[in-house]
């Protein structure tokens, strides 16, 4: 019985080491309501002064604000979206805190185009009010100290995406699954920014975020765990009665 006993709690703790090992493959979240489910909670909107419209809460097929015909959110019932009567720039960010160790990191979101322009105008600034034409969106992941709306080389870490003039003016929600262990670990133990904006002065430009998740492998993969000697191979032989234990 009492070998048993052993070998129950040895089950018990090879059992632990596999869902510690299966919880760092999941990776840790960094992203607070990414769905948009709890409205704009963990969320900073940004407007520039002067502007028209906001990112705002949209469900069902219509835009928040001025019911142009939109694609429903791809995940639950809420996504974010721009809407306004007029030109304006908008930004909506989160501020994440990065782990001392960032072995591997990605990034999600799935985001809709709606740009009733006749082309994407993406000169290097976020201004609307900019003598030139400005219809763009993009998505960053930049420093939390710098203006929201910075596309300064200094600010950005990493560009994730940005409409191209002859891109198409007009998507379905599409889903992003990029790679940013290189930025994530340049910034290890640090506070980031991942920002989602969109300006335009041309026409209205419907720009829709869900899904989004941050997430971080905070151990290698193949870390060694501490396993029971007996799932080693390796057994304490039983002395007999009376047998001294050798020194040295």
């Amino acid at each position: 019985m009492r070998y048993r006993t052993h070998r129950t709690a040895a089950c018990v703790s090879l059992a632990g080491a596999a869902l510690a090992l299966a919880g760092a493959a999941r990776g840790q979240q960094l992203v607070t309501n990414g769905g948009f489910e709890a409205g704009f909670t963990g969320w900073t909107r940004a407007n520039q002064v002067g502007s028209t419209g906001n990112f705002l809460d949209q469900t069902g097929t219509t835009s928040p604000l001025t019911g142009q015909a939109v694609q429903p959110p791809p995940q639950g019932l809420h996504a974010a979206m721009t809407d306004g009567a007029g030109p304006g720039g908008h930004v909506l960010y989160q501020d994440i805190v990065i782990p001392a160790s960032v072995p591997q990191g990605s990034v999600q979101f799935s985001l809709f185009i709606h740009n009733t322009a006749t082309a994407f105008t993406t000169p290097a600034t976020l201004d609307f009010a900019t003598p030139a034409l400005n219809q763009q969106a993009r998505v960053d992941l930049m420093s939390a100290t710098a203006d929201p709306f910075s596309v300064a080389g200094a600010d950005v870490f990493q560009n994730l995406f940005q409409t191209a003039v002859g891109s198409p003016l007009v998507t379905g929600y599409n889903a992003f699954n990029l790679d940013i262990t290189a930025a994530l670990a340049g910034h290890a133990g640090q506070t980031v920014r991942l920002r989602f904006a969109e300006t335009d002065n041309v026409n209205i430009f419907n720009f829709g975020v869900d899904g989004v998740s941050v997430s971080v492998v905070p151990a290698p993969a193949g870390a060694v765990v501490a396993l029971p000697l007996a799932f080693l191979g390796v057994r304490r032989r039983r002395r007999p009665a009376g047998e001294a234990g050798n020194v040295g």
